[in-house]
């Protein structure tokens, strides 16, 4: 139940940040002064193509000398409507960092430290195979998600995701977040587990190599030595919503993070407020004329 409610929370949020938008935009945004700059600049390249083709030399030199006196206000309407973009990231910053910190799924989680020195369950020291062995007990049944990244001296250089099956369940979600980096093997020793059961999760960083450039190199290839590997373990909690139907094109059935679920409402929201919009808008308009055609 305290998923569902986060979910719909996040949900409100979303709506919310969509009613902000709009309002940011009404306000930033002068759609007139920008429809009057496209108006403009239709009517030069109309121009432009009717004196190319009748050849008319000084009439192509006074519609280049206007284009040239129009760049300058153009590029300046253009620059006010980066002031709206700013405002929208700084909202949706904020709005992201509230997902973030009221996110019931994250608080949960297990940290565990893969180690590689040939203590508890790691088989052999050094050998380039980062271990570590959990005892599996209650009866939070389902899919457990494992999140590793790999570090060298406290920086994130590869991760990677993998998920296992604990206690009776019907589920058959698989899905897992893509790793980036270099690349970082992850696994786990059994596909499902039972109750009491110990599962062993092994990490393989990768034979990486990193050089400093910046456009030409300025140090040479090295190679990545890392010296510690995290776990998070999700408890079986994870953010997961799943929708009535699959989105086109994408073919994605159910949303997994809080954040993407949060971009797919405000999104949804602002199409169909838009839409709404327009139609009376366009309503409007059709009973403005057919007033008109009475009188």
């Amino acid at each position: 139940m305290v998923f569902e409610t986060f979910a719909a929370l996040v949900g409100v949020l979303a709506l919310a940040y969509a009613a902000v938008t709009k309002f940011i935009q009404n306000k930033l945004v002068d759609k007139s002064e920008m429809e009057s700059m496209q108006a403009e600049s239709k009517r030069l390249n109309e121009e432009f193509k009717k004196a190319q083709k009748a050849n008319d030399k000084k009439k192509l030199d006074r519609i280049m000398q206007e284009q040239m006196e129009f760049l300058p206000r153009m590029n300046s309407v253009m620059f006010k409507q980066f002031r709206p973009m700013i405002a929208l990231l700084i909202v949706f910053a904020a709005f992201m960092w509230v997902v973030g910190a009221i996110d019931p799924s994250a608080k949960d989680d297990l940290l565990m430290n893969l180690t590689d020195d040939g203590a508890g369950c790691d088989k052999a020291a050094n050998d380039g195979v980062f271990t570590g062995c959990m005892k599996l007990e209650g009866a939070n049944f389902g899919k457990w998600t494992v999140k590793a990244r790999a570090l060298e001296r406290g920086a994130d250089i590869a991760d990677n995701e993998t998920y296992f099956i604990y206690g009776p369940t019907s589920d058959n979600d698989t899905y897992v977040e893509t790793g980036k980096g270099e690349g970082l093997e992850l696994s786990m020793d059994k596909a499902a587990y039972f109750e009491n059961e110990t599962a062993m999760i092994s990490a393989i960083p990768a034979n990486m190599t990193k050089g400093a450039s910046f456009i030409i190199p300025i140090a040479p290839p090295r190679e990545i030595s890392v010296d510690h590997v995290e776990a998070t373990i999700s408890n079986g909690t994870y953010f997961r919503v799943d929708l009535p139907l699959a989105i086109p094109i994408f073919n994605v059935k159910s949303i997994y993070q809080p954040y993407w679920w949060f971009i797919f409402v405000s999104l949804i929201a602002n199409l169909g407020s838009g839409f709404v919009m327009g139609q009376i808008k366009n309503f409007n308009k059709g009973k403005e004329g057919g007033k008109v055609e009475k009188k």
